[in-house]
């Protein structure tokens, strides 16, 4: 498996951390997985760490994703940080398939301590 969740119950924050080669299936995974977890919990915030991660997803993988992300009642109103290092910067066509861009709130950093700055405001 190449990510893991952690739950940081000081900041009501959800981080999903990503190591190693990331494909679709597994993406799809945490992303459903997640899910599960936010049905469970008040946590309103998620950390995505990407940092340690190589995606290896086509840009209508990503897509894909985005639309499966839309279609999720857990993650609307949810607060996501992407944490990326500066190379991963391949944001568009995600952001452009969200179906409802007003109801989620995502920004991408590079620095952990300034997405945890904005996760808690």
């Amino acid at each position: 498996m190449s990510y893991e969740f952690k739950l940081d119950v000081e900041n009501t924050i959800i981080e999903v951390v990503y190591t190693g080669t990331v494909n679709f299936t597994e993406r799809k995974e945490a992303i459903k997985e997640g899910v599960l977890i936010l049905q469970d919990r008040e946590y309103p915030r998620i950390l995505i760490n990407l940092v340690g991660a190589e995606m290896q997803l086509s840009k209508e993988e990503k897509v894909e994703l985005a639309k499966y992300v839309s279609e999720q009642h857990a993650l609307i109103q949810v607060k996501t940080a992407f944490l990326i290092r500066c190379e991963q910067t391949e944001r568009e066509e995600i952001d452009n398939a969200v179906v409802r861009p007003d109801e989620f709130d995502s920004h991408v950093f590079y620095s952990r301590t300034k997405a945890l700055e904005w996760l808690s405001n």
